[in-house]
């Protein structure tokens, strides 16, 4: 019995299966025998995590599953034929409904990171569209609860019941400067002008990202990328006073009467209390990301967390080889751990110059190498001669706290706060610049 006239009938399906199940050939059959019954045939990847593509195993601009939809047309089946996996960019999804391979494309991620998506799209407004950085968060971002949903360029995912309740009306115009300009700093300063005030950002070094900007180099890193300079292109479209090259201090600001002073210094690197931590060939994981061909071929990562492995990664794709040593029992252990944790594993496992060691606590470093000891407590060597330090950051609570006075609202966004994610900073900016 047909349902087609009465309602819509979409089946969501994965194409193929891993490990000996049913093919792409199957589905191709399977659409045959159910055309008439089905209207719109959803087709997904083999597994859960594929379906939802990271940096890790997805290339800016390109439709890894459009060959499933290829395949289901060119059999003359008659229904409507949709794929999934990753889609945003308004011109690469007008380019493959173009050229004829898809009907329509799915996607959740993009309306999470834009509920007015569709808006945008009419208006042509792709420059508009807010990157999704494709951190899965949106699928809770832990195996044990509490499970909540939330979106790292998008503050307001999981508040949409009780947002209106939260923010206060528009006040009148108020001069407001933000110190910092990372991504909790341009949030600051976009939400704020958004508002109605007259906002003045100042930025120690020449341009605008902060700790976004090594994701210009890293390759699987271009989803945060592509955020960093959307955010840096609001920035410059709205009526937002740049100020590049100035390192703020609290007496300049005292002298401009700011209404309202924001803080969005970031945080520092711990050294961790290591003999030799001090030598000339230490450097900090953030100071990598453009000094790569000054290290060493052999290096050697403290610290595995996620900064330290995808730091690792990047060296090992510049052709170092790279070793690892994690104190914990997991490698990336603080990872998003639904869609997203296995596709980071699955990166560094394909990387023949990438390797890691748990339970080891590294106790010596000199010139060429570094020592550690195992979990049997016993003392190994490894050659190296440039060692990366990943342990952990430091807030710059205090070197934020000088600027409190120096205007009537005072405010503290970001990781100057606590040592925080892209998520966490933005949601941080986001509140307090809607307070004004």
């Amino acid at each position: 019995m047909s349902f087609m006239g009465l309602l819509l009938v979409e089946v969501i399906m994965s194409v193929e299966e891993p490990e000996g199940g049913y093919s792409l050939e199957d589905t191709v059959a399977f659409a045959k025998l159910a055309e008439g019954y089905i209207d719109i045939l959803h087709l997904r990847a083999a597994d859960g995590d594929l379906s939802h593509p990271t940096g890790f195993n997805l290339r800016p601009n390109t439709t890894p599953y459009i060959h499933y939809t290829e395949a289901v047309k060119a059999s003359g089946v008659k229904m409507v034929v949709e794929t999934a996996g990753g889609y945003l960019d308004l011109a690469q999804c007008e380019k493959v409904i173009a050229s004829g391979h898809t009907d329509l494309i799915a996607m959740a991620r993009s309306w999470i990171s834009n509920p007015d998506f569709g808006t945008k799209a009419y208006q042509g407004k792709g420059e508009d569209v807010v990157p999704c950085i494709k951190c899965n968060k949106c699928h809770v971002d832990k195996l044990y609860g509490p499970y909540l949903s939330v979106c790292s360029v998008n503050p307001l995912i999981g508040l949409e019941h009780k947002i209106y309740d939260m923010i206060p009306l528009k006040t009148e115009s108020k001069k407001i400067a933000v110190i910092g300009g990372g991504p909790s700093g341009m949030e600051a300063a976009l939400v704020a002008a958004e508002r109605g005030h007259k906002v003045t950002l100042y930025e120690k070094s020449n341009t605008l990202g902060g700790q976004l900007k090594h994701a210009d180099y890293a390759s699987f890193k271009w989803p945060l990328r592509d955020f960093k300079n959307y955010l840096v292109r609001q920035v410059n479209k709205v009526n937002i006073d740049v100020q590049l090259g100035i390192e703020a201090t609290p007496e300049m600001i005292c002298t401009e009467n700011y209404d309202a002073v924001f803080t969005a210094m970031g945080s520092t690197p711990i050294i961790p209390k290591i003999s030799g931590v001090a030598g000339k060939n230490v450097i900090f994981a953030e100071n990598v990301f453009g000094n790569e061909a000054a290290l060493d071929e052999n290096v050697v990562v403290i610290g595995g967390g996620e900064i330290g492995v995808e730091t690792g990664m990047h060296l090992a794709e510049t052709g170092h080889k790279v070793v690892v040593l994690e104190l914990q029992d997991k490698l990336a252990a603080d990872a998003t751990a639904i869609h997203y944790r296995e596709m980071f594993e699955a990166a560094w496992q394909k990387l023949k110059k990438f390797s890691y060691i748990l339970n080891a606590r590294c106790t010596e470093i000199s010139d060429s190498e570094v020592k550690y000891v195992n979990a049997e407590g016993i003392e190994h060597k490894i050659e190296a001669g440039s060692v990366v330090l990943a342990v952990d950051t430091r807030a710059k609570q205090a070197e934020a706290l000088k600027y409190y006075g120096t205007a009537n609202q005072f405010f503290m966004v970001g990781d100057c706060q606590t040592a925080a994610n892209v998520q966490q900073c933005m949601r941080s900016a986001f509140a307090a610049a809607s307070r004004l």
